[in-house]
């Protein structure tokens, strides 16, 4: 992975709860966000949701009908986003049952092909409702995250000042992406340094000396992968060659005991997508 943040940084940063940015040699404080944090900007996302209602700014649903009266979005394309988003997702599960790494590698080029088209559709919609009420919220959303977060001093004391603020907001979304993410997640929570302390404790949230309340997202999310490895240890038999890679256990699944009934249902896959061309539609995921 280029650029590739050490589980260690990860965990340091996750554990303290803010992380540093150098910018022209001035350092800033980034104090993560917690349940509490988050709860409340979606109770003000709602709230400038209604003000922005109240001002005449129409929704996402009156622009999507809107743009479809006037033809600029279509009822198919409506309906093909939800088709393919579904038939994704099945694929990807069976994808998962896969051996035979030709017909994986012909599975998943169509799993993607067809995430590249909803992607496409999507792009079309999100400029219709660009301006929706909707997107308006969200955006003053962002710029409350942005401004309650970033401070000149590790203390929280002082925040920072609008000229200052520009620059680092793509920073911000860099690095809440950065340490959302789920392998980074996985790697940072097996480190010896946390998850041998984490199996000896029977109350998590005295891991970072907080309530429920106060916990980041990011150490929630560290508990919660920690708590699924742990539970994989102890209930799965997971093989040798993968033990000690958390990413890798995380997703391993133990073969279900019917076998042979996975396997005709997979040929079954494979032959409709034989049929189809190569391409496999919803309807031949329906049993």
């Amino acid at each position: 992975m280029k650029n590739e943040i050490p589980s260690s940084q990860v965990l340091l940063e996750i554990a303290r709860g803010y992380s540093i940015f150098t910018v022209n040699k001035k350092k800033y404080y980034f104090r993560h966000f917690s349940i509490e944090d988050m709860l409340e900007l979606d109770e003000f996302e709602t709230t400038q949701l209604g003000v922005a209602k109240k001002k005449g700014i129409k929704s996402e649903t009156e622009l999507i009908k809107d743009a479809m009266k006037y033809g600029s979005w279509t009822q198919q394309e409506e309906d093909k986003i939800s088709s393919l988003e579904w038939t994704i997702s099945n694929s990807t599960r069976i994808l998962n049952k896969i051996n035979d790494p030709i017909s994986r590698k012909s599975f998943s080029d169509q799993i993607e092909g067809q995430r590249g088209e909803v992607n496409t559709l999507l792009e079309k919609k999100n400029k219709i409702s660009s301006y929706s009420a909707e997107t308006l919220a969200q955006q003053k959303r962002l710029s409350k995250m942005i401004l309650n977060s970033l401070f000149y001093d590790k203390e929280f004391e002082t925040k920072v000042e609008d000229q200052d603020i520009e620059s680092l907001g793509g920073l911000i979304f860099s690095k809440f992406a950065e340490l959302a993410n789920k392998d980074n997640l996985l790697k940072a929570s097996f480190l010896t340094y946390f998850f041998d302390v984490f199996m000896s404790t029977k109350n998590s949230l005295s891991l970072f000396n907080s309530d429920f309340m106060g916990l980041t997202i990011f150490q929630k999310g560290l508990i919660s992968y920690s708590r699924v490895l742990l539970n994989k240890i102890k209930n799965t038999k997971i093989p040798e060659e993968i033990y000690g890679d958390p990413v890798k256990m995380f997703d391993y699944e133990e073969k279900e005991e019917v076998e042979e009934n996975t396997t005709h249902g997979i040929e079954d896959i494979k032959n409709k997508m034989k049929a189809g061309g190569g391409e496999l539609k919803a309807e031949d995921l329906l049993s």
